[in-house]
């Protein structure tokens, strides 16, 4: 009998699945250090300019979690106390629910410094035009509820924008969740028919 000791295996053993790699053109190499590159430098580029743009806050939106939290408190108490406030009756009995309401609105802007106070108001510049826009339309509707407390033919002038758009439109517009503060329907429409709030 043949003797096969100290003969290597036939066939020799080997890995069926191994391969030599496949052969890559310079070209390819350099594109793919570019790409992973490129990619590199886009991904750092967003992720300063989404810091940069977090930490200076949106244009025209408030948006410090704290201010919020004044403004929510302080915006639904001013809410509550206007839709309690029905405007209905005699023309001068009209006028005296529009000035009342207006005294919510006048508490609330109040209420709204006295608690976020000067530094938080300035670190979130919005807050300051937006209240401004509070005390435009409460004068507004002061100059309204006078008129009709006279007897005279009365309109509400709402204020615009620079846009010409409704002043409350901006208001409504001041915050990324809608909740936060809307301006009530019965601030913007006073007859008596459509006296509902938002």
């Amino acid at each position: 009998m043949f003797d096969s000791r100290g003969l290597p295996d036939y066939p020799p053993p080997h890995n069926a699945w191994q391969f030599p790699p496949p052969k890559v053109s310079s070209r390819w190499k350099w594109l793919a250090i570019g790409a992973s590159v490129f990619g590199l430098v886009a991904g750092t580029t967003l992720l300063v300019v989404t810091i940069a743009v977090g930490s200076s806050g949106m244009d025209g939106v408030i948006d410090d979690p704290d201010l919020i939290s004044v403004i929510e408190s302080q915006c639904d108490e001013m809410t509550t106390t206007v839709e309690s406030l029905p405007i209905q009756g005699s023309a001068r009995r009209q006028g005296e629910s529009i000035l009342q309401q207006n005294a919510a609105i006048r508490e609330m802007i109040s209420g709204i410094t006295a608690a976020a106070g000067p530094e938080l108001l300035a670190d979130d510049p919005p807050s300051t035009a937006w209240l401004a826009d509070w005390s435009s339309l409460s004068e507004a509707r002061d100059t309204y509820a006078f008129a009709l407390m006279d007897g005279e033919p009365a309109t509400l002038e709402l204020p615009t924008d620079d846009q010409g758009r409704d002043i409350y439109v901006r208001m409504d517009d001041a915050f990324l969740d809608d909740s936060t503060c809307r301006v009530p329907e019965v601030l913007v429409n006073p007859e008596p028919d459509d006296a509902s709030g938002v």
